[in-house]
């Protein structure tokens, strides 16, 4: 008879559960030793999967926090886009629209998620016009009919894409906590904490709470269903995960309040003129 266990994952246990999975994943596995290439959209989740792949984390650049839809303070040198090719990584972000260009259908970009829906569509935010370089390269690959994995916790869920792509965007916002965000349709497989325990542990997760109080904000909390010997591997996984930190390279986690490189790009932002109270 199968056991079931209770578990719990906070944010960044999902981001680190599902960067372990994708690595296992047929779609990334089938890609990193065979001369085809694995094109890596940095955000935390996908920063987390690269340090799996023995990369080191990715440059952070858009994020939400508590105070908003923010951006990074410095725009560091690491890499916020990598593309790896028969087990060697080079930063793609200078060029990668030329990079896209020369992708195939045997090729594969990995990307994480800002908005998910139970329809099983996802969305990137973008504050800047056209999504900027990496907005305008996926565009391009999707011309191409270049294939994607999308990389999102349950976190993410949101109850109707279409209706939040309806009411999004930069324009006629007046004001916003940090930049104002358009959002932009991609399209994958979405790897999720359930698919991840599947894809680990061969276990079935069934989401039974959403967030908390304290560092549990965010959190979900899961049933595991499974063979004994599958559910201790599960088990001891999840011990292990926790207090997992953040993955991304430290300098570019520090956040813009105004007068960063970025803020030419962006509308909308109260932060700009570095006072939260401007709102009449």
């Amino acid at each position: 008879m199968p056991k079931k266990v209770q578990v719990t994952l906070t944010g960044n246990e999902s981001k680190r559960l599902i960067a372990k999975a994708a690595v296992l994943h047929p779609e990334v596995r089938g890609r990193l030793d065979n001369g085809h290439k694995l094109l890596l959209a940095g955000g935390t989740t996908v920063s987390a999967l690269a340090e799996e792949l023995g990369f080191g984390p990715m440059r952070i650049s858009g994020r939400i926090d508590a105070e908003g839809t923010r951006s990074a303070q410095t725009i560091t040198q690491t890499p916020h886009n990598l593309l790896i090719q028969n087990g060697q990584a080079v930063n793609a972000d200078k060029n990668i629209q030329a990079i896209v260009e020369g992708l195939s259908s045997d090729d594969l970009i990995v990307t994480g998620a800002n908005a998910i829906d139970p329809s099983g569509r996802a969305a990137l935010a973008f504050a800047a016009l056209g999504g900027g370089s990496r907005g305008y390269a996926l565009h391009s690959a999707y011309m191409q009919g270049i294939p994607m994995l999308v990389l999102s916790g349950l976190n993410k869920l949101i109850p109707d894409l279409g209706v939040a792509m309806a009411y999004s965007g930069r324009s006629g916002v007046k004001y916003s906590m940090g930049a104002a965000i358009g959002l932009y349709n991609i399209f994958g497989p979405v790897v999720t904490e359930i698919k991840s325990f599947e894809l680990l542990f061969n276990v079935q997760a069934v989401v039974i709470a959403g967030s908390g109080i304290g560092s549990g904000e965010g959190s979900r909390t899961f049933i595991l269903i499974g063979e004994d010997e599958n559910i201790r591997q599960a088990w001891n996984a999840v011990l292990a995960l926790k207090g997992c930190t953040l993955s991304g390279e430290a300098d570019s986690l520090a956040v813009c309040y105004g007068g960063c490189d970025n803020c030419i790009r962006h509308v909308g932002c109260i932060y700009k003129g570095n006072d939260k109270n401007t709102v009449d």
